[in-house]
């Protein structure tokens, strides 16, 4: 049995040499070498993996390494190593006083990087459809490019948007985006609409980030763009005229962003953490038209049991005017549909806003299409969402707009929305949003039962 007293030997010679010697790399980086199917670059792999020529190399770098361009989410299956034997590789690292070059093998599957999908959605009062092509390792370079467009009932869009996640040979990260958008801002009082603002707003917007470890970055942004706001249109014959902000112009923003994200979805499931921390600043010293803070903070957390995925989203949003310019009527904060499932879509509106949901995914099936190598999941879902959304400033301003009533800002009972339901989701592995999701949800204070149907995730901006 040469083979395994070959292997005993190697052991040996890795134990000793770990006991008995402190660990001095003496193998350093010659070049990186790629084996597999993947179309990323060497120079991409090495900024990744924070391995460059002439860097001191171990079995702990190759780990930590390997671990980077796994939590990339670019490859299906990736290993890196040296092409030597464990006992040649600890003897010239510990036991010689010689400096080696090595080469460094990356064996790597790569996943489909790109994708062009319809999206839709329909009920809870709404309805939209349209299509997104994105592409997560453009040109090989390990920088994502997203493109959408959506007609809808209440928003229709067009959005490019592009993002550099680690800047090759600086921890630094881009991202830049553009949009179109023109909405119809719907106000209800009592379960019924009473009228609804037509806007548009085109623009875009760029931020630049440190990325501080794997898991966190943050970055620091400016948004510019121009609103506008037209003449409200009644829908509800003899109803009091809900306040809100009229004033369009330019809205300039200052951003500001912390984010912690160890979350994988190797199945389409989503586990781990997600911790947010956002704030966005709008003022006249920068020649925006309007003056108000924004500031967000969100967790997400996400587990796994036998078949069951449980998650808590959390979040909290308090967006306050700072003069009688205010919030513009589309930055206003509105809840209801796909977020508070139960209700109608952005059925309530304010500016102080608490909401958890949670919800278990249980999956009962594991299905391959016929003749092709597509897999999803077909999974069951119960949930349990409740918000408060405070209309503080009625209408977005620190002064009432003429011809309205005040509303009430005292926190009371009837402020917490609360509903329950359930779904059903068809999922594909390593894609986040669902293929397909079902969910029927009983919106407890207003006693009624609304249903959402979403094809990917649509009109979800």
């Amino acid at each position: 049995m040469p083979g395994v007293r070959s292997s005993l030997a190697g052991l040996i010679v890795v134990l000793v040499a770990t006991w008995c010697a402190p660990a001095e790399a003496r193998l350093v980086v010659d070049r990186v070498v790629i084996r597999g199917a993947t179309n990323v670059t060497t120079r991409v792999l090495s900024a990744r993996m924070h391995l460059y020529s002439g860097d001191q190399v171990d079995f702990a770098v190759l780990a930590a390494a390997e671990q980077r361009l796994i939590e990339s989410d670019l490859f299906s299956s990736v290993r890196v190593l040296m092409d030597l034997p464990n006992s040649e590789a600890v003897r010239r690292m510990y036991l010689d006083d010689l400096t080696y070059p090595v080469e460094i093998v990356v064996e790597a599957v790569g996943k489909q990087s790109w994708f062009v999908f319809p999206t839709a959605s329909l009920g809870s009062g709404d309805w939209a459809g349209g299509v997104v092509y994105a592409n997560q390792n453009l040109v090989g370079r390990d920088v994502q490019l997203i493109s959408a467009g959506q007609i809808g009932q209440s928003v229709s869009y067009v959005f490019v948007g592009y993002r550099d996640p680690l800047v090759v040979g600086a921890p630094l990260t881009y991202a830049m985006s553009a949009l179109y958008r023109r909405e119809d801002i719907r106000l209800f009082a009592k379960h019924s609409l009473v009228l609804q603002v037509p806007t548009t707003v085109g623009g875009g917007d760029g931020q630049i980030g440190w990325v501080l470890s794997p898991h966190t970055r943050a970055s620091v942004g400016v948004s510019a763009r121009y609103q506008t706001v037209n003449a409200a249109e009644d829908l509800a014959f003899g109803a009091m005229p809900l306040p809100y902000n009229s004033r369009g112009g330019r809205i300039f923003l200052l951003q500001f962003q912390f984010q912690y994200d160890s979350t994988r979805a190797e199945e389409g499931l989503r586990q781990g953490i997600l911790i947010l921390f956002k704030n966005e600043v709008s003022d006249r010293y920068w020649l925006s038209d309007f003056d108000y803070s924004k500031f967000e903070t969100r967790a997400e957390l996400y587990g796994h049991y036998w078949w069951n995925y449980p998650s808590l989203v959390l979040k909290m949003v308090l967006d306050y005017p700072t003069s009688e310019h205010g919030v513009p009527v589309t930055e206003e904060l509105r809840i209801g549909g796909p977020n508070l499932r139960g209700y109608l879509t952005n059925e309530f509106h304010g500016d102080t806003l608490f909401s958890a949901q949670i919800e278990d995914q249980a999956v009962f099936l594991r299905l391959r299409l016929p003749w092709s190598k597509v897999r999803f999941n077909v999974a069951g879902a119960i949930f349990v969402d409740a918000a408060t959304l405070l209309d503080r400033h009625p209408g977005g301003t620190t002064v009432l707009p003429p011809d309205t009533q005040p509303s009430p800002v005292r926190s009371k009972l009837d402020d917490i929305h609360a509903s329950v339901g359930g779904g059903v989701r068809v999922i594909l592995p390593g894609v986040v949003v669902p293929a397909l999701k079902i969910d029927v949800g009983y919106g407890i204070d207003v006693r009624d039962v609304a249903v959402t149907v979403s094809i990917a995730g649509g009109g979800l901006m």
